[in-house]
């Protein structure tokens, strides 16, 4: 049996950038991947039959990938064997391999069940950034994309506050799943990546993965990466004591995460 490491993120929270990073160091990330789009230039990196699975599991659930509020999906033995199939393909062919798909968040416990000897790097976002990054990318699709579901797109702006609902459910999930698999999880926040921190160290220190080191800055763009300057709307303020405790929670563990690196590198002396 090979060894996994799912790389866990909302959307546009940074794992595409984690995930090129990844690639370069040899990780197997799926057979077919997702290919570059205006909203990622460089590439998605995501597994496109995990993709195709997530997406399948949702739909069959009545849902969408707009997911605002905590999701406890119906499993069918369907989607079982249609997940087993997936392990079981990887497992036999690739001593280390890993996929990311931003829905995962929401389906991790059932990834645990099946591989629960697998690694989670969680890779989160400001809030006011990843919210502003999504709707940006939401707008172009709306206007450029009119064949497109459009009642989906338009649901950002009838719905002011759902980008800021997802991000919450689904870094509260991410959380759930890390305190109750501390061990199996590492955390680091976009800003720690692109200011250089050491992620394929920081992975192989953890968990001895032995990934091929590459710098970030061999994969950072700074120019694809959209940020918002200024304070996040928001209309429902009874959300503000939850974000804030998920955005203190998510920034504890990046710091437990330095920490690591930097007593490996006094240890290294």
């Amino acid at each position: 049996m090979g060894d996994q490491l799912i790389v866990a993120g909302f959307h546009r929270s940074g794992t595409s950038l984690v995930c090129q990073l990844l690639h370069g160091a040899g990780l197997f990330l799926g057979y077919k991947l997702l290919g570059a789009k205006f909203s990622n230039v460089h590439g998605h990196f995501e597994d496109i039959e995990v993709l195709n699975f997530h997406e399948q599991i949702l739909g069959d659930n009545g849902k969408t990938w707009l997911i605002s509020r905590p999701f406890l999906p119906a499993v069918t033995e369907a989607h079982w064997q249609r997940m087993k199939h997936i392990v079981q393909q990887r497992n036999a062919e690739h001593d280390l391999w890993g996929f990311k798909d931003p829905r995962v968040c929401l389906f991790m416990m059932l990834w645990k069940h099946l591989l629960p000897n697998a690694k989670v790097l969680l890779v989160y976002r400001h809030f006011s950034d990843s919210t502003y990054s999504l709707g940006r990318r939401q707008s172009t699709e709306l206007f450029s994309n009119p064949e497109g579901p459009q009642r989906l797109y338009k649901r950002f702006w009838e719905e002011p506050d759902l980008a800021l609902r997802m991000w919450l459910t689904h870094n509260e999930a991410l959380l759930t799943f890390a305190r109750t698999y501390p061990e199996d999880t590492l955390a680091m926040s976009l800003d720690m990546v692109q200011s250089g921190f050491p992620v394929i160290r920081a992975l192989n220190e953890r968990w001895g993965l032995g990934l091929q080191e590459v710098p970030t800055s061999e994969v950072f763009d700074p120019a694809v990466t959209d940020r918002q300057h200024g304070k996040q709307p928001i209309s429902d303020r009874r959300l503000i004591d939850r974000i804030e405790a998920t955005w203190q929670a998510l920034e504890q563990m990046s710091k437990q995460t330095e920490q690591m690196v930097e007593e490996a590198a006094v240890a290294e002396r």
